[in-house]
């Protein structure tokens, strides 16, 4: 197995004629699915590959040493400006966002967020936070306006886990 190129996020290697990524960080990165009450959270992002604006999740790659959880807190922090305890983290599941090249794996977490609580100052790699009620979340992910990979496993965790949430279906 050989490194064709590495910069600081991602290396391409090759072992024969197979090529994948590897994103060393990902080990402990995390994505977040934030509820406020009745309400979620989902960024709307500008991403280069893509045209248009996305509906995605806060996410992240992990600091060395940090684990999955402490990303997900900072990364919810640092995107939409809420700051929450690990306490009020509970791990939805692990995603391989494409298995087939990349060799990354995501833990998802909910994020349970007090529906008086106020966001403090934010990044600016969304240009929008918005919070969507679960109705009109339900309407945008038939309607194939969530596209993302993890928003949409997040969801697919959260929906099929047994427990309700805040609204009806």
């Amino acid at each position: 197995m050989k490194t064709l190129y590495e910069n600081p996020w991602f290396r391409v290697v090759q072992d024969g004629r197979y090529h994948w990524i590897v994103e060393d960080n990902a080990v402990n990165g995390a994505a977040v699915l934030a509820q406020i009450g009745d309400d979620f959270l989902l960024l709307r992002v500008k991403r280069r590959p893509h045209s248009g604006v996305q509906l995605e999740i806060p996410r992240g790659y992990g600091n060395p040493g940090e684990s999955s959880r402490a990303c997900a807190r900072r990364e919810l922090e640092e995107e939409t400006g809420y700051r929450i305890s690990e306490e009020q983290l509970s791990l939805l599941g692990r995603l391989k966002p494409n298995s087939a090249i990349l060799a990354s794996a995501v833990d998802i977490y909910l994020a349970r967020i007090d529906p008086d609580t106020q966001p403090g100052p934010r990044d600016n790699e969304a240009q929008e936070v918005e919070r969507i009620s679960l109705p009109r979340l339900r309407q945008l992910l038939a309607d194939g306006a969530i596209e993302d990979s993890f928003t949409l496993a997040a969801l697919a965790f959260l929906f099929n886990r047994g427990e309700q949430t805040t609204s009806a279906p």
